[in-house]
C-alpha cells in the first residue's frame, strides 16, 4: 500500500496521501495498519498548531499491538508544511493531562505556518505522508469546512 485516504463525510474530505516509506517506515507501518482496519477517530481543528486537523489517538482507542509501540523520531519536524500528514508518538506519562497509556496524534496540515508549539512546549512529529497534489486544493477547502463545523470523525483507509 503506497497510499492511504483520510475521509470525513460531512465536509466531503477525501484526501489521498502518499506514504513516505523511505523517510518514515515505522510511522508508515502504523498508518498502514490503521488503514487496513479502516479505523475511524474523533478529530478537531487544532487549537495551537495553526492550520491542522488533529486526530488524537489515546491508547484505549487502538488495538493493543499499536497502542503498546512507541515510534522513534524519523523524518521529524516541528514545522509541518502544507499537505504534510504527521504522526506524534508520546510515551505514557510523558505529558501531564494525557489519558493513560501511550498517546498518538495524526495531524493533517492543510496550510502554511504550521508549528508544533503546545502549551507544554515544542513537539516534534514524524512526517509520514503527504496529500497528493491532485487532492490538495479540495482537501484545503474541506479542512476549512471542518474548522467551521467543529468536531468530526475521520476514517483512515486504503487508497489506490
Amino acid at each position: 500500500m503506497r497510499h492511504i485516504r483520510l475521509s470525513e463525510p460531512r465536509s466531503g474530505l477525501s484526501a489521498r496521501c502518499e506514504l513516505l516509506e523511505a523517510q518514515a517506515p515505522l510511522s508508515c507501518a502504523f498508518l498502514r495498519a490503521l488503514a487496513e482496519r479502516r479505523a475511524s477517530f474523533g478529530a478537531v481543528h487544532a487549537m495551537w498548531t495553526g492550520p491542522e486537523i488533529s486526530i488524537p489517538m489515546p491508547a484505549a482507542s487502538l488495538p493493543d499491538a499499536l497502542a503498546e509501540q512507541l515510534i522513534a523520531e524519523e523524518n521529524a519536524t516541528a514545522y509541518p508544511e502544507c499537505g504534510d500528514v504527521v504522526l506524534a508518538s508520546l510515551a505514557a506519562g510523558s505529558i501531564k493531562g494525557l489519558p493513560p497509556g501511550n498517546f498518538f496524534d495524526v495531524g493533517l496540515f492543510y496550510g502554511g505556518g504550521g508549528r508544533l508549539l503546545m502549551p507544554f512546549g515544542w513537539l516534534r512529529a514524524n512526517v509520514a505522508a503527504r496529500i497528493v497534489n491532485d487532492d490538495l486544493a479540495k482537501a484545503q477547502a474541506d479542512c476549512r469546512t471542518i474548522r467551521a463545523n467543529g468536531a468530526c470523525t475521520i476514517t483512515i483507509e486504503p487508497a489506490p
